[in-house]
């Protein structure tokens, strides 16, 4: 009879720390999910609370687009891009002449909540930070393979270690 006791005892012990683990899990996913129900092919620019800007693909195809021809290093090799992009400087410019001057960083976010910083210094660098949509003439692709998505390149960093794929934020600091 002692072993039966000692038995339910365990099993109560361990019923009661997988329920406890999911509620743990449960509180996680609440704390880390998305405030701003953030979709690939929308760009949202904020700084604190406030939403500066919410732009689409669109709306950046409508402000001065340049070609960039890119060699990108990684432990995979090298590949090339021919990006269609547009300046970030021209970006942040177009929704507000004083953001580059009110703020010294942005941090960039994708999808997958990767996240980047820059220095304002190297936004302000002429022909150095761009907000790309298409590579080789051909969208670029979303996380799920859809076309759409938009990507951070930095013409200074040929190792593309800051690039952020499938771009979804820049929170201005």
């Amino acid at each position: 009879m002692q072993e039966t006791t000692g038995s339910n005892k365990t099993q109560k012990l361990l019923l009661w720390g997988i329920l406890l683990l999911v509620v743990l899990v449960a509180v996680c996913s609440f704390l880390n999910r998305s405030q701003d129900d953030l979709q690939e092919g929308q760009l949202l620019i904020k700084a604190g609370d406030d939403r500066l800007a919410l732009l689409n693909i669109a709306d950046l195809r409508q402000l001065p687009a340049v070609e960039k021809k890119m060699v990108i290093n990684s432990s995979g090799g090298q590949s090339e891009h021919l990006f269609t992009c547009t300046e970030l400087r021209g970006i942040l410019d177009h929704i507000d002449p004083e953001l580059t001057s009110r703020y010294t960083r942005v941090i960039t976010c994708g999808i997958d909540n990767y996240t980047s910083g820059l220095e304002m210094s190297e936004v302000l660098q002429p022909d150095n930070v761009y907000i790309a949509y298409a590579d080789g003439g051909e969208p670029l692709k979303t996380k799920t393979g859809q076309e759409g998505s938009m990507r951070v390149i930095i013409m200074a960093d040929e190792f593309g270690q800051r690039f952020t794929n499938f771009l979804v934020s820049l929170e201005m600091e």
